[in-house]
């Protein structure tokens, strides 16, 4: 049996076990992870009799398809990684470190189509913040992870004391080309320039609502 094909006899058999229960009808991580494989493939080179490829990769997708996938984002990355590691070690493929998949979304970017960086320059990468114009405590400034959830809990990364913020109110997933808003269910709404939303990619600049706390997006780079 040549490396390719069984590359792709293992990574069907993992593919299988990974998403098809969590994602029934979405081929989507499936597809993103036989993308990640290809690649790896691609980039695999000969070095000192080893076949030799990166350990870290990008996957950007368009914004309406990161918001979808983001609230398995943490998932979705450690299932892939764990194919990129898997594979390799069973067909020979030296990695430069432990496989590292990070997703994020990019305007530009077609609905449904998967770009695939190895090695992604993460001193690239931008930051975001969010910094309090109006409310409770004042002048705050958020430095947002990866996933921060905003609310009245205590347990949210932002937490906001306003009596007219839900408790869970709203999320915002980040990466290193943009940031996804998501309303979670929340009473009173979450608003950006004014309109009511439900998902909606955030531009540097913009002035979030959340009950009456007035607060605005930033990137730093």
């Amino acid at each position: 049996m040549s490396l390719f094909a069984k590359i792709e006899e293992l990574c069907a058999g993992f593919i299988e076990r990974a998403f098809a229960k969590t994602f029934p009808s979405d081929l989507e991580p499936a597809q993103i992870a036989r993308k990640l494989v290809s690649t790896m493939q691609s980039q695999a080179q000969t070095d000192d009799g080893r076949l030799c490829a990166p350990n870290a990769y990008g996957v950007a997708v368009s914004p309406d398809d990161y918001a979808r996938l983001a609230e398995h984002r943490e998932y979705l990355q450690r299932a892939w990684a764990d194919l990129l590691r898997e594979l390799a070690e069973k067909v020979g493929i030296v990695l430069d470190g432990r496989p590292e998949v990070t997703l994020a979304p990019r305007d530009g970017v077609p609905p449904g189509a998967i770009v695939i960086e190895p090695n992604p320059q993460e001193t690239l990468a931008a930051r975001f913040v969010l910094r309090t114009m109006k409310g409770v405590p004042p002048d705050r400034v958020y430095r947002l992870a990866a996933q921060a959830r905003i609310g009245r809990n205590d347990d949210n990364e932002v937490v906001l004391l306003d009596a007219s913020v839900s408790r869970a109110h709203a999320s915002i997933a980040t990466g290193a080309d943009g940031a996804v808003l998501t309303d979670l269910d929340s009473t009173n709404g979450t608003f950006v320039n004014g309109r009511r939303i439900a998902k909606q990619t955030l531009r540097d600049g913009d002035e979030l609502r959340f009950g009456n706390t007035v607060m605005r997006f930033e990137r730093e780079t």
